[in-house]
């Protein structure tokens, strides 16, 4: 599964008209019945249409324009295929739907434009990290967050030691044991190499070559430059590629052992044990200059000020407390914001506005629980000037 780009939320952002609706449902499909999940879409295409009934479409065109919806809710085989989240989009010219690694709140709004604040958190590089993890049999590259972990396309990447050296006689290629049993016991000892006329030495230089192939090509895949590197595998292969690597965010710290023994979501928890540490630092240093620099003209709590900084690229951090939202009309035009008591058909969330304005500009976004905001409002900027 291809990640999920700014490319495609800059043109979701170009593609909302009114009236746009979103959907958003969590769809993990180790723990929800693809039927629930069915269930869920329906009970939200009646909101969408409850919604939809309040604008001036009429009935037929309100049917014209969920019918892609009612046609993906009666595919089958489609259900049995989710991730953790699943997020619609659609109005008169447009229909789009992704299967994503981040599960959702169960959502559906209606709107002048699409309402795409969840899925900041796939792009946010304050919570974004990568995991590799090693062996010369078979490596994966995943795209990771708090919420999700996903494998990243290898096309062009070598997968293995013999994909990477073009070994095609039985002879060079290597026999490896990453964990075997010792004794009568059975119990486990380290993993070693072992190979057909091939020395210890050569297997090295072997490997340090396949490991500065993969490095090249990992570093074409990565979105987030930024990001940390987590590795996973035997604790001796980690000083080789070290050796190769390139990317100077990779963690001094991995996680030991053979990767194929551990599930997708034991590399998720282990990984996430790693990297939380630096997630919670820069949310803590970006608080703690808020601070230091309230009152400075730097800083503001106003809706409106923050959301006429985002679009001229004034936002350097914003943080928005979880679920938090304010309705309102944006004129670009006149550089005016008019805020609004509640949800209609004539307005949108100011809120979305402003996040994906300070992403699409280079800003970091927070998304924190309220109590963890600064101040008492629900949102809240640090100006870069």
């Amino acid at each position: 599964m291809k990640p999920f780009t700014k490319e495609e939320l800059r043109e979701l952002m170009e593609m909302g008209e009114e009236p746009s609706v979103s959907f958003f449902l969590p769809t993990d499909p180790v723990s929800r019945d693809p039927q629930q999940n069915r269930i869920m879409l329906k009970n939200l295409l009646r909101q969408a249409e409850d919604q939809l009934k309040q604008t001036t479409l009429r009935p037929a065109e309100i049917e014209k324009l969920m019918n892609p919806v009612e046609t993906l809710y009666n595919e089958s085989i489609f259900w049995s295929h989710q991730q953790e989240g699943l997020a619609i989009f659609v109005n008169r010219n447009l229909f789009r739907y992704y299967r994503l690694p981040i599960s959702f709140d169960e959502v559906v709004e209606v709107g002048k434009t699409f309402h795409l604040k969840p899925l900041l958190p796939l792009l946010s590089q304050d919570y974004q990290y990568y995991l590799l993890t090693l062996s010369q049999n078979q490596v994966q590259f995943y795209q990771c967050s708090p919420d999700h972990m996903h494998p990243t396309d290898m096309d062009g990447i070598p997968e293995s030691l013999e994909e990477a050296m073009g070994y095609d006689q039985p002879e060079k290629q290597l026999q490896f044991s990453t964990r075997t049993p010792q004794g009568g016991g059975g119990e486990m000892r380290a993993a070693a190499f072992h190979g057909q006329g091939i020395g210890m030495e050569n297997t090295k230089k072997d490997l340090l070559q396949f490991f500065h192939k993969l490095d090249a090509g990992i570093q074409q895949k990565m979105t987030e430059t930024n990001a940390p590197l987590v590795l996973a595998g035997v604790d001796y292969l980690f000083p080789i590629y070290r050796e190769a690597n390139t990317y100077p965010h990779l963690l001094d710290k991995g996680i030991t052992g053979s990767p194929e023994e551990l599930t997708i979501k034991d590399l998720h928890r282990q990984s996430l044990s790693l990297v939380a540490p630096l997630m919670k630092e820069s949310q803590k240093k970006a608080l703690a200059l808020f601070a230091e620099l309230e009152g400075t003209g730097r800083t503001s709590r106003e809706l409106e000020d923050i959301l006429l900084a985002a679009f001229h690229g004034r936002v350097e951090t914003l943080f928005v407390a979880s679920g938090y939202q304010k309705w309102g009309v944006y004129a670009q035009d006149e550089q005016q914001v008019e805020v609004h008591e509640s949800a209609s058909s004539d307005n949108e969330d100011l809120v979305n506005v402003t996040s994906l304005q300070t992403y699409l500009n280079g800003g970091s976004v927070f998304i924190v629980p309220s109590e963890e905001m600064p101040g008492e409002t629900g949102i809240a900027a640090l100006f870069r000037y």
